[in-house]
C-alpha cells in the first residue's frame, strides 16, 4: 500500500493531472470504495490503510487536475497574448510588417549586420501610377492590388531570409541581410520582372525599385532609407518600371 501510494503520488501531476488521467483517478477511488463496502467490515488498521489512500489519490488528483488546468489557462492567455502582439506588428491591409514595425526591424538588421560585419542592403519599392488604379478602378481594387503587391514581394524574398514592410501608402520597404548591393539589385531586378510580366488582383501594374546597402559603422537606418529611396526615385524620373 505505501509503495503504490508513492508511486502515484509522483506520477499524478503527469496523468492525473489530464482530463482522461482525472476521470480514471476518480474511477479509481470509486473502484476502491465499493471494494471496500462490498468485502465487509475491516479492522481498524485495515480501515485507517484504505481510508488513506482513498484521500491520497482522490486528494493528490484534484490538486493535479488544478494545477494542469492552471498551467493550460496561463499558456492559452500566453498564446493570445503573443498572437496579439504579432497582429498589431502587421500591416492589417497587406500582412507585412507594419510601419513601426519595419523601422524596428531595419534597426536591428542593422544592428546585427554591424556586429558581425556582415553587408546589409534594401530596397524602397513603389508602385507606378497607384493613383490612376484608385481613380479608375476604386479603392477596393486598389486596396487588392496593394495586398497582392505585398504578398508578392514577402514571397519572393521570404526563402533567402527577406523582410517585407509597408512603408506607406504604396511604398514597401525589403530588408535583405547579410547580402551586398550587387546581389541586391539581381533581386530588385528579379522583383521588377515578376510585377510587371504577372498582372496583379487582375491589373498590369509596374513598380519602381530604388537599392541602398550599408557603408558602414557611420551608417544609419535614416542614412541607409534616404539613399536607397532617392534611387527610387531616380528610377521614377528615368521612366518608372526601372531599378536603380
Amino acid at each position: 500500500m505505501t509503495l503504490w501510494l508513492t508511486m502515484n503520488v509522483l506520477v499524478s501531476y503527469l496523468v492525473f493531472g489530464t482530463r482522461l488521467g482525472t476521470a480514471v483517478n476518480l474511477g479509481s477511488v470509486l473502484t476502491m470504495i465499493v471494494s471496500v463496502l462490498m468485502n465487509g467490515p475491516l479492522e481498524a488498521s485495515n480501515m485507517a490503510d484504505w481510508v488513506t489512500a482513498i484521500i491520497v489519490l482522490g486528494g493528490t488528483g484534484l490538486i493535479a487536475f488544478n494545477v494542469m488546468a492552471f498551467i493550460e489557462q496561463n499558456l492559452s492567455a500566453h498564446q493570445q497574448t503573443s498572437q496579439r502582439l504579432q497582429a498589431a506588428r502587421k500591416d492589417a491591409l497587406t500582412e507585412v510588417l507594419g510601419r513601426s514595425a519595419t523601422e524596428e526591424e531595419l534597426e536591428r538588421s542593422i544592428e546585427q549586420a554591424l556586429k558581425n560585419r556582415a553587408p546589409l542592403s534594401i530596397i524602397v519599392t513603389d508602385i507606378d501610377h497607384f493613383k490612376r488604379v484608385n481613380d479608375v478602378h476604386g479603392h477596393g481594387t486598389g486596396d487588392d492590388v496593394l495586398r497582392s503587391f505585398g504578398k508578392r514581394l514577402r514571397r519572393s524574398v521570404s526563402t533567402s531570409g527577406g523582410q517585407v514592410g509597408r512603408w506607406g501608402g504604396e511604398e514597401f520597404l525589403v530588408i535583405l541581410p547579410g547580402m551586398a548591393r550587387p546581389d541586391a539589385v539581381v533581386v530588385a531586378e528579379r522583383l521588377r520582372a515578376e510585377v510587371a510580366d504577372e498582372p496583379i488582383a487582375g491589373l498590369n501594374v509596374t513598380a519602381s525599385f530604388g537599392v541602398g546597402s550599408l557603408r558602414g559603422a557611420e551608417d544609419n537606418a535614416e542614412d541607409l532609407f534616404a539613399r536607397a529611396d532617392s534611387a527610387m526615385y531616380n528610377a521614377k524620373r528615368s521612366g518608372r518600371n526601372l531599378v536603380r
